[in-house]
């Protein structure tokens, strides 16, 4: 009997170097915390952070340098940390309001 195993490749979200300011915090908790983003794709962001893990949910506000359109100066998203290497977070986006 001959198994056979099947890989499907799914090509990363291209990243771009985008270092805006960032406030974060777990969710449920009142106090924000600055970071800068060190990347940034359509599927999450990288950032330095201390204290997280894996796992947590966390909610992001973005401040983009302008105001494009109908776009809010400061959207906010919901993310879960997907992966921690030192002091470089990885969050991948599960909900964002880009809107006023």
């Amino acid at each position: 009997m001959t198994m056979t195993t099947t890989t499907t490749i799914t090509p990363r979200s291209e990243r771009v170097s985008f270092p805006i300011p960032l406030q974060y915090r777990r969710r449920g908790d009142s106090e924000w915390c600055s970071s800068t983003v060190m990347n940034l794709s359509d599927s999450g962001v990288l950032f330095a952070s201390a204290g997280l893990e894996a796992g947590v949910m966390v909610e992001l506000a973005l401040s983009p340098p302008i105001r494009v359109g109908w776009i809010a100066s400061q959207p906010t998203c919901a993310a879960e940390v997907v992966r921690v290497d030192g002091r470089a977070v990885a969050v991948r986006f599960a909900e964002c309001r880009f809107s006023v």
